[in-house]
């Protein structure tokens, strides 16, 4: 029995160890290194060519290729610097079949045309570099699939999206998979995720009941992390796609490589069952007959035993490297969330036996966004790195550091006699994250916000203590960034809210318990209201009417924001028109607009077509945004804001004087109105501080053309400093509270009776 077990063995270790040579790629995939096509698909390709394809190929032996390095199983890059995956084996098959060599280079999100030919993966045709063209059919085509936790009793075998009503259900973020799911399921409870390691540990933990993702590759995760508790439990009809992309001034490699995928066409089922990962009984009975083959084959053979020992040896090497793969980050060679997790458990074991206490630190970046915007991620990659390597630096050599996701990392600190030298600790980090990374003759200056938890004061579970920490680095990004702050119970209860609140928007926006509110806005000169706010108010069934400081914050964190923002517009919009019905035509409203809602420019693009289709000036609608937003403003938003000037839109900057204010700064972005911030406002007195303030804000601004709002007025004094001081607009408490259109619409009327 033992002899028959150790063959088996050895089968194993053989297959796996074939698998990974038929799938190891050198960085230049030459066609000699792979079996040759048929003459069938040669002849195929040369009826199809034209001749100055052909000339083309020729006098191009060498196209570059840029793949991705970290997208298992369609492309990915090993520790050795290798590339591997599905798209792989399909530019191998080109290469033979085209006669050419592939040379292939790291993609990047903003390479240029000139470093790459060919994009070999591009997902779901989403693709913004306008230096290349996807191709007009994708080569790749694979389900996204419902997974479930099996340990959970009493469940269907087969599931579908309409049994997941009323489910909370896990989607990628950044996908235009969850659009389309609440459109089609709007009853689905959708909680977006960055990254597939955050789906599963909300599954584990019971946060969500399903979580719907690519097929190949969730599966292809779940094998290679073991999470023994999923199982794949049903499709979905949406489909995620791969294509490639051709630089465009290469028009004959678009037509030669469209022309070569459809002959290769007929192989895709061949080429994929590499890498998709079997069912369990089909790889048991394949597995049996290996087995009895392997058996059949190696006995009688006279050096069976050094051969044995020395598959036993590549199959520890090869398991070592598995177990390192999956459980350290490639970038930093830091442990990734999955060691770091295991280790807690182990970390927290030990001090019930030591009464010593554990220390927990979730480390984020600040702004480190601006890095990879600005720079690109090869830059933005070398600076995660280095900070790896001053984190290390700062702690003890038997803390354990992780980095557990994007600019994120761990530290776990065990034995400690008190919570004194975490503090110490934390201090040593913000110093040395503040120091400048020179970076490829570039200069960057980042910080740090630490959350800090404490084992066993604050809880006695590895992922409570995980969740306590990242609620304690959030609040001290909220404290103002580049702090640490430890767990408090309050934070436990206003996260709790805030979950409320977050999962009430979701069905609040459906339901129609949004209105919108309007404060006038006078003219101070003629005392006039030209001008109103929209303010947005939540009629919340249980809670009552909730201000916006109430769920703004919840809604631009759980991703709401844009939806709430559109819906303001269009009510806004609606309201304007009959505005300008009753009372003329150069009334303005505002609409406050979030910074987060320039992560989705296409959404605020569209105010320009529905503005259009109104018949509304755009000179009508003014958007109000913070300062901060221009003061780091990336190109995205640039070309945003210059599109929604284009059709007329004003813009206006809210809380001026609270943040980095500077007036000829706002000018070069071509700002038509300054609101000073109503707490200067509310101390104005006569020669006081705030008093001179005010004057030289407006005195500057007349003098860069800018019209100046002065919100928070509620006294007669500081309306009468105010016009002493040619302010040009006013809003506050003194003329009117926000309310319904129909009182917008009176108060009007009546401010035109009084200035006649």
């Amino acid at each position: 029995m033992k002899f028959f077990l150790r063959l088996l063995a050895f089968c194993c270790c053989i297959s796996v160890f074939s698998t990974c040579l038929v799938h190891a790629h050198a960085e230049i995939i030459h066609p000699s290194k792979i079996q040759i096509v048929n003459s069938d698909s040669l002849k195929k390709l040369n009826e199809v060519l034209t001749p100055d394809e052909k000339v083309w190929l020729k006098d191009n032996p060498r196209i570059k290729v840029a793949v991705k390095s970290n997208w298992m199983p369609i492309e990915f890059k090993l520790e050795n610097g290798e590339h591997r995956g599905v798209s792989l084996d399909y530019l191998a098959t080109l290469s033979n079949l085209l006669n050419v060599s592939f040379v292939i280079v790291d993609y990047t999100d903003t390479m240029d045309a000139k470093d790459a030919d060919i994009i070999s993966g591009v997902s779901n045709l989403n693709l913004k570099n306008a230096q290349f063209n996807v191709l007009s059919k994708p080569y790749l085509e694979f389900p996204l699939a419902i997974y479930t936790d099996k340990r959970i009793e009493k469940k269907p075998n087969k599931w579908s999206l309409g049994m997941l009503n009323g489910l909370r259900v896990a989607v990628y973020k950044n996908g235009t998979i969850g659009q389309e799911i609440h459109e089609k399921h709007p009853e689905i409870k959708l909680v977006y995720v960055d990254v597939a390691d955050e789906a599963f540990e909300k599954l584990d933990a019971g946060a969500i009941e399903a979580y719907i993702g690519n097929e190949i590759i969730v599966d292809y995760h779940i094998m290679l992390n073991r999470l023994n508790f999923a199982e794949k439990s049903g499709l979905t009809p949406f489909k995620s796609t791969v294509s490639m992309a051709v630089s465009t001034d290469k028009p004959e490699l678009a037509s030669i490589l469209e022309k070569g995928l459809l002959i290769v066409e007929p192989n895709n089922k061949k080429i994929q069952e590499k890498w998709i990962v079997k069912d369990a009984k089909n790889n048991l009975v394949i597995f049996i007959v290996l087995a009895i083959l392997a058996v059949m084959f190696f006995i009688g053979l006279y050096r069976f035993y050094r051969l044995k020992q020395t598959i036993k040896r590549t199959e520890f090497e090869s398991q070592q490297k598995i177990w390192y793969q999956a459980n350290y980050d490639f970038l930093t060679k830091l442990p990734n969330r999955h060691f770091l997790h295991n280790h807690l458990e182990q970390a927290l074991s030990g001090a019930n036996k030591s009464n010593l206490l554990v220390g927990l630190l979730y480390i984020d970046l600040d702004h480190f966004k601006s890095v990879n915007d600005h720079s690109g991620h090869n830059v933005g990659d070398k600076v995660l790195a280095e900070t790896a390597e001053r984190i290390k630096a700062c702690v003890r050599s038997s803390d354990i550091t992780a980095r557990i996701g994007g600019d994120e990392f761990m530290v776990v600190m065990e034995e400690l006699k008190d919570s004194q030298h975490l503090e110490i600790i934390c201090e040593k980090i913000l110093i040395t994250l503040e120091r400048p990374f020179y970076v490829d003759s570039h200069v960057f200056y980042i910080s740090s916000s630490i959350g800090v938890t404490v084992y066993p004061q604050d809880s006695l579970s590895a992922k409570e203590l995980l969740v306590f920490a990242d609620q304690a680095m959030y609040e001290a990004k909220k404290l103002g960034r580049n702090r640490y702050q430890f767990f408090k119970q309050s934070m436990q209860a206003a996260s709790s809210y805030k979950l409320s609140i977050a999962q009430d928007l979701r069905s609040a926006i459906n339901t129609d318990q949004f209105i919108v509110h309007y404060q006038p806005i006078l003219n101070l000169c003629h005392s006039t209201i030209t001008k109103a706010e929209a303010l947005i108010r939540w009629n919340h069934p249980t809670k009552g009417l909730l201000s916006p400081a109430d769920f703004i914050p919840i809604a631009e964190e759980s991703g709401l924001i844009d939806a709430l923002g559109q819906w303001v517009f269009n009510q806004a919009l609606k309201d304007l028109m009959i505005i300008r019905q009753q009372h003329g035509v150069d009334f303005q409203l505002s609409i406050n607009v979030s910074p987060y809602q320039f992560h989705y420019p296409e959404r605020l693009l569209e105010w320009v077509k529905s503005i259009k289709e109104s018949g509304v000036p755009g000179n009508c609608i003014c958007i109000e945004i913070t300062e901060g937003l221009l003061l780091d403003a990336s190109n995205t938003v640039l070309s945003t804001l210059s599109a929604l000037r284009e059709v007329g839109i004003k813009l206006s900057i809210d809380d001026f004087g609270t943040g980095y204010s500077a007036l000829a700064y706002l000018k070069k972005f071509d700002v038509n109105y300054v609101k000073i911030d109503k707490s200067f406002i509310q101390n104005l007195a006569v020669d006081n501080y705030d008093a001179v303030l005010c004057e030289a804000i407006i005195h500057m601004a007349k003098k860069l053309g800018i019209k100046i709002i002065a919100e928070g007025i509620e006294t007669n004094l500081q309306k009468s400093l105010l016009n002493e001081f040619e302010c040009d607009y006013g809003q506050g408490y003194l003329f009117a509270k926000p309310n319904t259109i129909h009182t917008l619409l009176a108060l009007i009327e009546a401010s035109k009776k009084t200035a006649n």
